[in-house]
């Protein structure tokens, strides 16, 4: 063999060798592994991105798949522990893909995604600072990838919510970062690779309307349309733990309330998927608010298994509640919040307005409750009927404004727009400025108006809102009256 021959032989081996390390491709094995990963059967997902490893050695699309893995248990376990032994996976699949084909649509679009899927998790964790920092990171990887690879739609997969949110942050905070986006551009993103989900049956497809109906309810206050995706697009609460909190959840948000119960009811529970301890409370929760006996077996059960960072501070409050609003049992409401300023964490709205109740030592009333409780479930009636039967007790009296603003929230509900817009301004005029009930009643107020193509009045309001800044609530309300005015900003 002549040199010449041997130098071609070495570099076609090389060539081969190279080639064979920057595979970034998405196989029928991978397939089904990212399927069990996003229903939660993890066990079995890792089985199958183990075997990948092995037949397939050089497809670096094995590390964006098996960080799902990573994602889905700190998501939901929340377990310190954990975060610690898996934050190193992290960079290590990313220098695997970084060394992949970098010709490919998923070569910036599967780093993109690993360093969101870490944000999140950082955010769970309370790192807000690299948090921030790996978001901004995400969105140059995506925007970069979008303008190499326009007709790479599952870009729109992250970048769509980045850009749906991006009016939501503070100015100075985009100016610095340079995140540019609106509602409406998020939304686009989004319904146009949702339409191509569904045409196609694409293996995103339970993702994609996740942020889809995420995008709807809370950007774009489209409830309904919100909910009505599940059933449109077939996703299948009973074969997934995943699509059972989101649908549960949208139902319930829509007054739903008995169908969530029943979707619960129907979650799958055998031990190939990761325990989802936070349905149990969920579970609780929503037969709480039909006032329901038994339903503290459900959040004992949560308070007892799970050992996560968030939700333990608001089970242990509506333990209380329950106690207070079908027990109508005061010394067992206040042992419970005792146990809800010893426990969890104090860093979501939820567990940051459960304790700031505990700590004031101020028993509600249980009247008020039980209203709160029959509203939040959807029973509209049920709610207004009992709030105008003991009406004598509140309108004369002296108190913090909760009665005008469960009043004003009923008659929202049942579509009583001009009682509602009355009850709202009593609110914010007469409601302790501590408690969120004035900040809320200026979001809503803002919303009806905003329905009503009053948009000078809605923008009055969504500012009146960003202006107030209970504790426990200023991060959800707030959030929700800057999408509101990016809707109608020039309108």
């Amino acid at each position: 063999m002549t040199v010449q021959k041997i130098l071609t032989a070495v570099l076609l081996f090389c060539s081969l060798a190279i080639s064979g390390q920057t595979k970034l491709v998405m196989t029928p094995l991978l397939q089904d592994a990212y399927r069990d990963i996003s229903s939660l059967r993890l066990r079995e997902g890792q089985s199958k991105v183990n075997l990948s490893k092995l037949k397939d050695p050089e497809n670096a699309m094995t590390y964006y798949i098996e960080n799902y893995i990573d994602f889905f248990t700190l998501f939901i376990k929340e377990e310190e522990a954990d975060f610690k032994k898996l934050q190193k996976n992290r960079n290590l699949r990313l220098d695997k893909i970084r060394k992949a084909d970098t010709s490919s649509p998923y070569y910036l679009f599967c780093q993109a995604e690993i360093i969101l899927q870490w944000a999140t998790i950082k955010l769970k964790f309370d790192d807000k600072i690299n948090a921030a920092g790996d978001v901004y990171e995400a969105y140059r990887l995506l925007e970069k990838n979008k303008s190499l690879h326009p007709d790479f739609l599952e870009n729109n997969k992250s970048l769509s919510i980045i850009h749906a949110l991006a009016e939501s942050v503070p100015s100075w905070v985009r100016k610095v970062m340079g995140v540019k986006g609106s509602v409406d551009l998020g939304t686009r993103e989004i319904m146009q690779l949702a339409e191509r989900a569904a045409s196609e049956n694409h293996l995103f497809k339970e993702e994609i309307v996740a942020i889809y109906s995420y995008i709807l309810f809370y950007s774009n206050n489209q409830k309904e349309e919100a909910y009505r995706l599940f059933d449109r697009f077939g996703m299948d609460h009973r074969k997934n733990p995943l699509i059972t909190f989101l649908k549960a959840t949208m139902a319930h948000k829509t007054g739903r309330n008995d169908m969530a119960i029943r979707i619960l009811e129907e979650r799958p529970r055998s031990q190939d998927y990761l325990p989802f301890h936070y349905l149990d409370f969920l579970y609780g929760k929503f037969k709480l608010c039909r006032l329901d006996k038994g339903a503290d077996i459900h959040i004992r059960t949560f308070l007892a298994n799970f050992r996560g960072r968030h939700y333990t501070k608001e089970a242990w409050q509506k333990l209380g509640w329950y106690h207070l609003a079908v027990d109508k049992n005061n010394a067992a409401y206040k042992e419970d919040m005792r146990s809800c300023v010893k426990s969890g964490y104090a860093l979501i709205d939820e567990d940051i307005q459960a304790n700031k109740e505990a700590k004031s030592g101020i028993i509600p009333n249980d009247l008020l409750l039980r209203a709160r409780l029959l509203y939040d479930g959807g029973y509209y009636t049920k709610c207004y009927d009992l709030l105008v039967v003991n009406g004598n007790k509140f309108v004369n009296a002296i108190h913090d404004g909760e009665y005008y603003y469960r009043l004003a929230r009923v008659s929202d509900a049942l579509k009583n727009y001009k009682d509602a817009l009355e009850y709202y301004d009593l609110t914010i005029l007469k409601s302790d400025p501590g408690k969120y009930y004035a900040c809320s009643s200026a979001l809503q107020a803002g919303l009806i108006c905003e329905g009503q193509k009053k948009y000078g009045r809605a923008r009055s309001y969504f500012e009146k809102c960003l202006n107030l800044d209970p504790a426990g609530y200023t991060s959800s309300l707030h959030q929700k009256a800057k999408s509101g005015l990016s809707r109608i900003k020039g309108k």
